[in-house]
């Protein structure tokens, strides 16, 4: 009985606050503007088994150029609640900013709101990407399903309609590597001080420094023993300083970046954040905005793609290299979902500083990595390791030789 009430009562307080959370604000009620003003997506929802958990990442871009949504709002549901007994979509613990969210695990909502959770909100031609979790609770049988999301917005006072989408849910027995890439807006400007180290300075400004972002993570089974990046920047700006690492086209936007050294494990194999293997890694790319942009203005049209290498060597597999030797050659690693091994970005760039204010008016320097943590990174190319939740700074090219079973 007493599970029956609680039940109950999360159920009612759920609906109570759903209805809540799509009321209008204070005053007189207004109509559904017919143009929602954004669109969402949601990849890389194909995980292995053996992997109990891996981590998603809805998006939702604001498609206006000079407005910002009030707040949003997603629901989640299964379109078969009984099939999500065996694999299902769920809010991350605590710890995790993702607005308000409340109902059953499986079957919830999320009310995102300023001033709160401003950092949330994107604003014109920006990009918010929201960290969701595949749950897998059936670990010996393949599964397909499938699960809806509902997004609506409020802009000015009025609400947007209500854009759903039915997305697959797939559970796969490959035991193979699974990368995935976010890369956020790049918002801050940065410098890079007497030791190296890169540091957030203020928003960003026409003719100033900023560093790209995006953080690889391996969610499969199986390890990569190197890393290749291409990187495409948005119209008019370029890479500055770029690493040995990375091939650069003529025009300065392009970029092949080739990490032959870099491995990355299974995420249930990173378990010691004092070793040498790793299940993550943020890397940075400095670029430069163009002096004479009329700002401000979003530039859109970045995108990050990683791809695993693997080496066709016969050796044994506890050996350490730092270099591929004469008879190996690095090739494409299988990936259990390669919907997620590519993202896109855009680069902000606030109205000229003037005077005495340092900031633009929008504030100081701003957190640089992309977990949240304040540290800084190494100029040029920057690789933050990230193990067991801790970060480690990838000082030299080496990587823990790895077996390829």
């Amino acid at each position: 009985m007493a599970v029956g009430r609680r039940w109950l009562s999360r159920t009612v307080a759920a609906t109570l606050l759903v209805l809540a959370g799509t009321a209008l604000p204070a005053g007189p009620a207004a109509a559904v503007d017919p143009d929602p003003k954004f669109a969402f997506d949601l990849t890389s929802t194909t995980a292995p088994l053996g992997v109990e958990t891996k981590r998603i990442h809805l998006r939702f871009t604001n498609l206006t150029t000079d407005e910002t949504p009030t707040a949003w709002q997603f629901n989640v549901r299964p379109t078969d609640p009984d099939s999500w007994e065996k694999a299902a979509v769920q809010w991350p613990g605590p710890g995790t900013d993702i607005g308000e969210c409340d109902g059953e695990p499986e079957h919830f909502y999320c009310h995102i709101a300023a001033p709160a959770h401003e950092g949330l909100i994107p604003g014109p031609g920006e990009t918010t990407e929201i960290p969701l979790d595949i749950r897998v609770r059936v670990q010996d049988e393949p599964y397909e399903g499938s699960f809806v999301v509902t997004v609506h917005a409020y802009w000015a006072g009025e609400r947007s309609p209500d854009v759903e989408k039915t997305f697959p849910l797939t559970i796969v027995d490959e035991a193979e590597a699974d990368l995935s890439v976010l890369a956020p807006d790049v918002k801050q400007s940065v410098q890079v001080d007497a030791d190296g180290k890169l540091e957030a300075t203020g928003p960003l400004n026409p003719g100033e420094t900023a560093a790209v972002r995006y953080q690889i993570v391996n969610q499969g089974r199986k390890a990569v023993s190197g890393v290749k990046v291409t990187l495409g920047l948005p119209e008019g700006v370029t890479f500055t300083a770029p690493p040995e690492e990375c091939a650069i086209d003529a025009d300065g936007r392009s970029a092949v970046c080739t990490y032959d050294t870099l491995a990355l494990v299974p995420a249930a194999e990173d378990t010691d954040p004092r070793d040498d293997v790793h299940s993550a890694v943020e890397v940075h790319n400095l670029v430069t905005v163009p002096a004479d942009t009329k700002a401000p203005v979003t530039l859109q049209g970045g995108t990050v793609q990683v791809e695993g290498l693997t080496e066709e060597v016969v050796a044994k597999s506890d050996l350490v290299r730092t270099k591929l030797p004469a008879n190996a050659v690095a090739v494409p690693a299988a990936d259990v979902d390669a919907s997620d091994n590519q993202d896109g970005f855009s680069v902000v760039v606030v109205a000229p500083r003037s005077g005495g204010d340092d900031d633009g008016g929008n504030g100081g320097g701003g957190e640089l990595p992309i977990t949240g943590s304040p540290t800084t990174l190494i100029a040029g190319i920057g690789v933050v390791l990230l193990a067991g939740g801790g970060l480690m700074l990838l000082l030299a090219r080496r990587r823990h030789r790895l077996p390829h079973a």
